[in-house]
């Protein structure tokens, strides 16, 4: 093709998507914008380079803009990352070499990535074509940034963002990737968003379809969605849709299990994990608003205020399970240890961490202990220190602020008794236990030499023995301990005799 050739089909691209040309008021935020620069001093001149995605978005939708930035580039995808690396000390590496797409990320603060996509069919028309719901399909000409008005919006984007809509662009989005379902339930949960009718419909329709996407793609957006302040929200459209069946099949049947709500009972704890979170306060949790703040919402692949979430969610995991009738009542004894026996497998499966897997299982397994501890008229120093202790130290925070959401959501309001008691936990995990973390009563060794037993099992038995003793308060000080556990073992021989 002739230079004379090239031209005239650039320029008959750059007419057809001027028939799209519509304002965006609030481009005059990225007069300044330093990545933005950095992009339109890389690009070759006369080259065709687009913003696009998420900042156009956010902008559309009077959102704070998020650290993440996307091009569309209709030429050198590699080079144009190495060079804009360049300019924001930055690096790049090749998110997938073989389709052309490169992210560069800068030093902070705030750490920067900036990903580049070649124009799907050398068109942007035809690249903003497939893309997944309106408010994504807009863009913004690099070349144009001299009046900071302008933006491309075939698929009316602006229109659907001052509405709060969400709509699909073309009836084959949850085909090409079902992924964008439950992107669909997020984006509607993060920025407010009423899915439109027809794009609802087809989510539902499709929603088997999910199946087919990479367990860690679903994980990384099932934890965005956990990480949003409304998350109960976004869950209760995910179980509407049947999008959460597919992601976790042992939920099925949660609606009615032989008469027991367990799902409107954990959707009721997660709607009140949502409010806590929102509302923690001096008012509210005088003398420790910071430091929750601060263990909530430490920066982690997996923050503790979307862990807390999903603790919340899967607390009752094990009640399908164990349910009983006795006299006419449910019962559900030991659902707490299996359900700590379930999760692992659900979140291994979901590509979680095995480290987020076993602290999920542990706050399961030890949701009770609260409550056990709470009733005690007198909390000892050493009833108070083995409840962190057992919980796991830091884990003792979020088993206590789980007990609070539970209780709220079984009796329709704050056990007082319950809340004075987590305060308590708390000033004397922050204030006692931290500073000066205590060590056990007994150590394993040392009950091998005062009980005179051999190690292997029964020196686990005598541990979780002596726990249970200074959790009920009957237990002190190593003379109580020596006391209890040879009255127990004297009991068992005789049990056994």
């Amino acid at each position: 093709m002739s230079g004379k050739e090239d031209k005239s089909k650039e320029a008959g691209r750059t007419s057809s998507a001027r028939l799209f040309f519509k304002d965006l008021s609030g481009l005059g935020c990225l007069k300044r914008d330093r990545v933005l620069e950095a992009a339109r001093k890389a690009a070759p001149a006369g080259s065709e380079l687009y913003l696009v995605g998420g900042v156009l978005r956010n902008i559309a939708l009077g959102a704070p803009l998020a650290p993440d930035y996307d091009f569309s580039f209709n030429g050198d995808t590699c080079a144009l990352a190495s060079a804009v690396a360049g300019i924001l000390n930055g690096s790049s590496f090749a998110l997938d070499e073989e389709a052309g797409v490169w992210r560069v990320v800068s030093k902070g603060p705030p750490l920067l990535t900036v990903d580049f996509t070649p124009t799907l069919g050398g068109d942007i028309l035809v690249d903003l074509g497939q893309r997944d719901f309106t408010i994504n399909a807009i863009a913004l000409p690099v070349n144009h940034l001299h009046d900071y008005q302008v933006v491309i919006d075939p698929f009316g984007g602006i229109k659907d963002a001052h509405a709060r809509v969400l709509r699909k662009v073309s009836d084959l989005v949850f085909d090409n990737d079902p992924l964008r379902m439950m992107r669909a339930v997020r984006l509607s949960t993060q920025y407010r968003l009423e899915i439109e009718k027809e794009t609802w419909e087809s989510l539902v329709s499709k929603a088997s379809l999910l199946s087919s996407t990479s367990p860690e793609r679903a994980r990384d957006e099932l934890v965005r969605l956990f990480s949003c302040s409304r998350a109960s929200t976004g869950v209760s459209l995910l179980c509407d849709s049947g999008l959460m069946e597919v992601l976790v099949p042992e939920m099925k049947g949660w609606a009615d299990v032989s008469g027991y709500g367990l799902l409107s009972h954990s959707m009721s704890v997660l709607r009140e994990a949502d409010k806590l979170l929102e509302n923690i306060s001096e008012e509210t949790f005088p003398g420790l608003s910071d430091k929750l703040t601060e263990y909530f919402m430490r920066p982690s692949p997996v923050t503790n205020a979307a862990l807390f979430r999903l603790a919340a969610l899967f607390h009752d995991f094990g009640k399908a399970y164990t349910l009983t009738r006795e006299a006419g009542k449910l019962r559900f004894i030991g659902h707490d240890t299996e359900g700590a026996k379930r999760i692992p497998e659900v979140l291994e499966r979901l590509r979680f961490s095995r480290r987020n897997s076993a602290e999920l299982a542990a706050i399961v397994k030890n949701h009770h202990r609260v409550f056990m501890l709470a009733s005690l008229k007198e909390k000892t120093y050493r009833a108070k220190a083995h409840f962190f202790r057992a919980a796991g130290a830091e884990a003792g925070v979020m088993l206590l602020c789980l007990a609070l959401v539970d209780a709220r959501a079984t009796r329709g309001g704050e056990d007082p008794e319950l809340f004075q008691a987590a305060l308590e936990l708390l000033r004397f995990y922050y204030g006692e236990y931290l500073p000066k973390k205590p060590e056990p009563l007994m150590t394993g060794r040392q009950v091998m030499d005062t009980f005179h037993v051999p190690e292997g099992p029964e020196v686990g038995s005598i541990l979780r023995k002596m726990n249970e003793g200074i959790e009920s308060g009957e237990i002190r000080d190593k003379k109580d301990a020596a006391a209890f556990i040879r009255r127990w073992l004297k009991e068992k021989q005789g049990d056994t005799g």
